[in-house]
């Protein structure tokens, strides 16, 4: 399967933007694969950062309510993230494992 994209598409009569001098990339399913894979990636390895950062401030928090809240905070989101870019991967996966003839 092949993705083109818009600039490859567009036909003009004339003028000044003519449809051969744009660029044109194409792509296949493949490259579509390792992009989100490695966007995926970068996503989740920030968020399990953010995650070992919330748990950090956490255990210093000496007691103090204020920290401690603001913590928690951290942890809960930072897992909320972990979850949906999870989800997300897996939605990815499914369309993209859909689409091969």
């Amino acid at each position: 399967m092949h993705i083109f994209f818009a600039a490859c598409s567009i036909k003009t009569a004339g003028g000044l933007i003519s449809s051969s001098n744009l660029p044109c990339a194409e792509a296949n399913d493949q490259t579509l694969r390792t992009i989100f894979l490695i966007a995926f990636a970068i996503i989740g390895s920030l968020t399990f950062l953010f995650l070992v950062i919330g748990g950090t401030r956490y255990a210093l928090s000496k007691g103090e309510p204020d920290n401690i809240q603001r913590a928690k905070n951290e942890i809960k989101y930072a897992a909320i993230g972990l979850i949906i870019t999870a989800l997300a991967a897996a939605t990815v996966n499914f369309v993209l494992g859909k689409l091969r003839p």
